[in-house]
């Protein structure tokens, strides 16, 4: 699962992140190296931002870090100075000073939300709603991407062919036939799409229904060439709900007639065409209802 993509953050601050979420035991790693939302960090996107229940399993995962053992009495309160704090990280850690005083800066951070300062009012306030609906859509949506994913990697093959084909008709393509199973010659899925010169065009896709710890890799993506080449075929998907390896990510590069759709973007595109699921009315994704769901295109067609 690509976290940078379903967090839709920047690359250098997805490493900052990912950084604090490793520390405090929110992300793991799966057998082939890749990162995942653990339990602990499931939990505290299930929680409401900034409220009680947030800021009780910030705290237990501070208290669990054995990276923060250390600093366990200033997390606890202990009034100890800047300077110290920074000096005893730089001495543990070989840190630069000014990364660690950087670092630092983010302690203190921490302890002031699980000690609850950031919520004491002085004076009158207005709450910024806005920021925070904003800030617990995002969550929300991280969270229902990872769980849509985890229950497509566990669907019947077949069930997730037409699921893919729904998504194919509800994107206008034309005569959909979803034909994967035993000797479907490489291609699950078979549509019709007119060009922007109103000519049709024959798209061949591919489903792959793999777990997290799964890519698809350069074998899949040069078969479903060769099946466009053989067939003379204007267009190519390679759909996932997993991820794709470089080499297969480079090979896909090459050929300009083929896309790939990993998890992430695939239930991007679920979402925008409301298949399965949909954007609500503030951008969240909802379970889409069942006359919104496009219809199952007909094998036979």
């Amino acid at each position: 699962m690509t976290l940078l993509e379903l967090l839709d953050v920047d690359a250098r601050h997805f490493a900052y992140y990912r950084q604090a979420a490793t520390i405090l035991g929110m992300i793991t790693r799966t057998a082939d190296s890749r990162v995942a939302l653990s339990e602990q960090g499931k939990s505290l996107l299930a929680t409401p931002e900034r409220s009680e229940a947030e800021r009780l399993c910030f705290r237990e995962a501070i208290r669990s870090a054995r990276a923060l053992k250390p600093f366990q009495s200033f997390f606890e309160g202990e009034d100890i100075p800047f300077e110290q704090v920074a000096d005893r990280l730089q001495r543990l850690t070989g840190l630069a000073p000014s990364t660690a005083e950087r670092r630092t800066q983010t302690l203190f951070q921490w302890r002031k939300y699980i000690q609850g300062d950031a919520h004491r009012a002085v004076g009158p306030q207005v709450p910024a709603l806005t920021s925070q609906l904003e800030s617990l859509i995002a969550r929300h949506n991280a969270l229902a991407k990872q769980s849509f994913l985890e229950w497509m990697q566990k669907m019947d093959p077949t069930a997730f062919e037409h699921l893919v084909g729904r998504l194919v008709q509800a994107m206008n393509h034309l005569e959909v036939v979803v034909q994967g199973g035993p000797g479907d010659g490489g291609v699950d899925i078979r549509a019709v799409k007119i060009d922007q010169w109103n000519h049709p065009t024959h798209v061949a896709i591919q489903v792959k229904r793999y777990s997290e710890t799964n890519s698809v890799g350069r074998k899949q993506v040069d078969e479903l060439i060769g099946v466009m080449t053989r067939e003379r075929l204007a267009s190519g998907i390679l759909v996932t709900t997993a991820d794709f390896s470089a080499q297969a990510q480079k090979a896909a590069a090459e050929e300009p007639r083929l896309q790939l759709v990993n998890g992430a973007k695939l239930v991007d595109l679920l979402a925008r065409h409301g298949v399965g699921v949909k954007y609500g009315k503030y951008g969240e994704i909802v379970l889409a209802s069942a006359s919104e769901q496009a219809r199952t295109p007909d094998s036979e067609h």
